[in-house]
């Protein structure tokens, strides 16, 4: 594996919800330091005598989930995949109530019906309380051997496959409405609808990403760009692009100057770039990575650091604001974990993990963590840590009091989500589901 599979890993996952960043350190160890917060509350004590939260519960999966950013609940049963079967199982108690075989991970689930691809390449809807097939409709060349994905969008079916094209289907009848297999789809996404027109993304070359414009009702391309570039936000007919430097890939010991941050602005009813906005220079980007960026009002967030450390730095720029101005910095409460989403942000300093609450100007200090955090996530008033040894501890973000902590003998975490008092957490090997404690309802 990879030196940082992991942390490649979790940035894939992290794109709605707090999860680790793998950044580091500038590469000219220029970043500002934060202003002094108004609060500090005391650290709090991680010890031993933390009580252990027995799973209600937990199955083994086939590790698809991972990757969900949605929970895959309907009608008190979850979804999951496991040994090449969809199993729909209660909530609360785990027991399955239906199993569909040949099958792969659930990909869309609604109040009445079950959507995914299978290995043959079709498209298979069933019932989602009995398993019964409905419909199943042929979408890709079999067998699937890099990947369909199905979404479901404004009340239509997406489907892009990896190995070339995208087409939508009727989620009532199963029907093609359109397809368009021009479209390069491999590490492909479909970035969202704006102003009319369905934006997708794919990689070029794993280093260089294509973006295309689509009528959305006839899937003709309207226009296309290319770059080094990632999807940022879309805000008054633009869509907002960070573009990435290129010298992470140039073999070079002699420092390269250039800058921390360029936003590219494109129209998105023409695909035509309307301008750049650079941030805060650099004397050396050389190794400079990236692994966060949010527009958060009129600021914006960036997690950046040197390619060959394990240390991440969080800045802050007021959007639009000038190359020759320095960024608000965050290093003082140690290496960048996650955020700021929701109004929080999360260091780690040693053993310590520090929350910072971004609006009222107040810190949380959690102290005693015996390994690297990989994942942390804020629902309502809890803060769920998962860290490297497997375990995930439940914080209270309101009193600093630590709930308990799960042992689920995984190091890799998906996101954690929270359905009817029950919190299930996602692994690479293992679904585990546990009651919530009242303090975090």
């Amino acid at each position: 594996m990879l030196k940082h599979s992991k942390l490649v890993l979790q940035t894939i996952i992290a794109s709605t919800l707090l999860s680790l960043g793998a950044g580091l350190l500038l590469t000219n160890n220029t970043c500002i330091n934060a202003a002094p917060l108004t609060s500090i509350t005391s650290a709090t004590k991680i010890n031993e005598s933390i009580p252990v939260l027995k799973p209600v519960w937990q199955a083994k999966t086939d590790g698809s989930g991972i990757y969900d950013t949605l929970p895959k609940i309907s009608n008190g049963l979850i979804y999951y995949s496991s040994n090449g079967k969809i199993i729909a199982a209660n909530l609360t108690t785990g027991k399955m109530k239906w199993s569909y075989n040949k099958s792969a991970d659930p990909q869309i689930i609604t109040n009445n019906s079950v959507f995914f691809v299978n290995f043959e390449g079709y498209l298979v809807k069933v019932n989602s309380l009995t398993g019964k097939l409905i419909w199943k409709v042929k979408v890709a060349k079999a067998p699937v051997e890099i990947g369909a994905h199905a979404t479901l969008r404004n009340g239509v079916i997406y489907l892009r496959n990896e190995s070339g094209g995208i087409s939508t289907y009727n989620p009532v009848s199963g029907k093609m409405i359109w397809e368009n297999k021009g479209i390069p789809m491999y590490a492909g996404s479909i970035v969202g609808e704006y102003n009319g027109v369905l934006v997708v993304s794919s990689t070029v070359n794993n280093i260089r990403t294509q973006y295309f414009g689509l009528d959305p009702s006839t899937g003709k391309t309207l226009w296309r760009a290319e770059g080094m570039y990632s999807f940022v936000s879309y805000q008054q007919g633009q869509l907002i692009l960070r573009e990435q430097v290129n010298v992470p890939f140039i073999a070079s010991s002699a420092p390269i100057k250039g800058y921390l941050m360029t936003l590219t602005y494109l129209d998105v009813t023409t695909g035509k770039i309307t301008r750049k906005e650079n941030y805060n220079s650099l004397d050396n980007v050389l190794r400079l990575g990236n692994f966060y960026t949010s527009i958060q009002g009129s600021y914006i967030y960036t997690a950046d650091g040197n390619l060959d450390k394990d240390e991440a730095s969080l800045n802050r720029f007021q959007l639009g604001q000038t190359s020759e101005v320095e960024p608000k910095g965050y290093s003082t409460f140690g290496k960048w974990v996650a955020g700021p989403i929701n109004g929080f942000a999360f260091f780690q300093k040693d053993k310590e993990i520090i929350s910072v609450n971004m609006s009222q100007d107040t810190v949380m200090k959690f102290d005693g963590f015996v390994s690297q955090v990989q994942k942390i996530q804020i629902i309502s008033q809890g803060i769920y840590a998962g860290i490297e040894n497997g375990e995930v501890y439940l914080l209270n973000s309101t009193t600093g009091k630590t709930l308990g902590k799960v042992k689920t003998g995984e190091a890799q975490f998906g996101n954690i989500f929270i359905s009817n008092g029950y919190l299930i957490i996602l692994t690479e090997h293992k679904i585990v589901v546990v009651k919530v404690p009242k303090e975090l309802i």
